[in-house]
């Protein structure tokens, strides 16, 4: 599937939805977005963020904030949903796997040790077309949470330990492996050794996390 995903340029929407391990209909929180992918490289918008890769840069739009954030392509995450769990088990390990038919959809159901991070994750894979169409994750909640914000909004007991997050992936569509939404002109150009915004992009600063860029 992997070898998928890189092999066929492709334009997917993603959904993203929360909710407590213990109250999975009740959804707490919600985010949709747009991903355009082309082997290494990707567009994607979700929400108010805009993140683009290409083989030299990873270049991240917080448009609310009008900042540009640039770093070198190789310490950027995989917008390819597949490598994303992937990463997730390299970290965590898988203690049972449970594999699951249904009709032309294979349900893939890991379980993770107790105390993990994850207590289970499941994806489920269309083996006609070869797309993902959703995966579950069961996280804990604390992974969830901006270490940032100290705010206490929630109403008592409003949290899990554990929640679910669903990521559903629809309406694919192939796209052209040359897609111009891939290439950092478009966002900034070089001049001498500065970054400097193309004027669709003017009313943003643009922030180097990259050394030596």
């Amino acid at each position: 599937m992997k070898s998928f995903y890189e092999a066929h340029p492709l334009s997917f929407e993603i959904k993203y939805t929360y909710a407590n391990e213990h109250d999975p209909a009740r959804v707490l929180d919600s985010l949709s977005g747009r991903v355009e992918m082309s082997g290494a490289s990707y567009h994607c918008w979700l929400d108010s963020v805009e993140t683009i890769r290409n083989d030299r840069y990873n270049i991240v739009l917080f448009k609310e904030d009008r900042i540009m954030y640039l770093t070198s392509a190789a310490t950027s995450a995989a917008a390819n949903p597949l490598q994303m769990m992937q990463a997730a088990l390299k970290q965590t390990g898988v203690s049972n796997c449970e594999v699951l038919y249904n009709g032309s959809n294979r349900v893939i159901r890991m379980f993770f040790r107790e105390g993990a991070p994850y207590r289970q994750m499941e994806m489920t894979i269309d083996t006609t077309s070869g797309y993902l169409l959703n995966t579950r994750c069961i996280v804990k909640t604390a992974l969830l949470m901006d270490p940032s914000d100290n705010s206490d909004t929630a109403p008592a007991g409003e949290y899990d330990e554990y929640a679910i997050v669903q990521a559903r992936f629809e309406h694919y569509h192939p796209i052209s492996a040359n897609t111009a939404g891939f290439d950092e002109r478009f966002f900034f150009y070089k001049d001498g050794g500065e970054f400097v915004t193309t004027p669709a992009y003017k009313e943003y600063k643009i922030f180097v996390g990259t050394p030596n860029l």
